[in-house]
């Protein structure tokens, strides 16, 4: 994307320019926002649902955001906006420090860049948090924002406001982030995996599902006694991190703490002769999960089985015999 395309974007996200009249909204009691008739040539939005915490109130939205809450209590006062940008897949550098010079703050080096952008679970998709304290009008300010990357664009989640009332409402607001769910709009065809261009051996008995944020592919594994599970592939051009980064984040996934680099062998083995290529099996349970990373020509693949632990474990093989194929 061009830096002067960029820049408009995020101007308009961080201090407010007219919202586009590209979509127009509808914000029921319910919480949820449905995307009516885009205009000609536009592609529609998702619908997308919450559950509003208590004691946050929702407010007309502005500029280019689809729906904005406010928060006032006795820690002081901050805001909520949800908004969809065009995707910015590779520029997170860019946003986060064009959001520092909003506050009179300069520029992170790569090494903070990446202490700054921590995984997180974003609208049931891997997305990113981070969080920004710095000056405003003369006061200490805070944002915390996560942001999520999908087929549709750029979905960015902004709470900012006094630093007590951000910092005293911060784990609710991930909470509500993590909550938050889209749905696909009438008439539209969700990507699945037959479409992703891979020639992989896939078991005749799962079934292609559609693809969430990051993901090249999804598959649902049969129900075992009710129990269920799904099979995600993301491909990225680096590591994401390394093993122990990426083994952590599963390992939250699932509810388990983090461990250290020492530890890392009670829960992962190389993958048969595949160079590089690691396993990995985490339960606690009810739920388990089973991944594998594997470089590839440049490339490093990441295969996760996520669900309930008897489908997890009654699909073991299946899983082990489609990562080991050949894209």
């Amino acid at each position: 994307m061009p830096r002067p395309l960029l820049l408009l974007l995020l101007a308009a996200l961080l201090s407010g320019c007219r919202k586009p009249e590209i979509h127009s909204y509808v914000a029921p009691k319910d919480g949820t926002l449905d995307a009516a008739a885009p205009a000609p040539g536009a592609e529609a939005l998702p619908q997308i649902s919450w559950k509003l915490p208590a004691g946050w109130t929702q407010t007309q939205a502005g500029q280019m955001s689809v729906a904005s809450f406010a928060i006032d209590d006795a820690a002081g006062g901050a805001t909520v906006n949800i908004t969809p940008l065009p995707n910015l897949t590779g520029r997170e550098e860019a946003i986060v420090n064009m959001w520092r010079e909003q506050v009179q703050l300069g520029p992170l080096t790569p090494e903070q860049m990446a202490e700054a952008l921590q995984p997180a679970e974003v609208a049931g998709g891997e997305g990113k948090v981070f969080e920004i304290n710095g000056t405003r009008e003369g006061k200490p300010s805070r944002t915390v924002a996560a942001m999520l990357h999908r087929g549709d664009g750029s979905w960015f989640f902004k709470l900012t406001g006094d630093d007590g009332a951000v910092g005293a409402r911060k784990a609710e607001f991930l909470e509500f982030v993590k909550g938050v769910r889209f749905s696909e709009p009438a008439g539209a065809q969700p990507a699945v995996a037959e479409e992703s261009g891979f020639k992989w051996t896939v078991p005749e008995s799962w079934t292609a599902a559609p693809i969430g944020a990051m993901q090249v592919a999804k598959f649902t594994v049969p129900a075992k006694d009710g129990a269920k599970a799904d099979v995600m592939v993301s491909v990225f051009p680096s590591e994401s991190g390394g093993a122990l980064a990426n083994v952590n984040r599963w390992r939250k996934q699932v509810g388990l703490d983090e461990i250290d680099e020492k530890a890392l062998d009670s829960c992962t083995k190389p993958l048969d002769a595949t160079p590089g290529a690691l396993l990995v099996d985490l339960k606690n349970p009810p739920r388990a999960m089973l991944g594998a990373i594997v470089p590839r020509e440049g490339q490093w693949f990441f295969y996760k089985m996520l669900g309930d632990t008897p489908a997890v474990d009654a699909a073991r093989e299946d899983f082990l015999r489609f990562v080991k194929s050949t894209p």
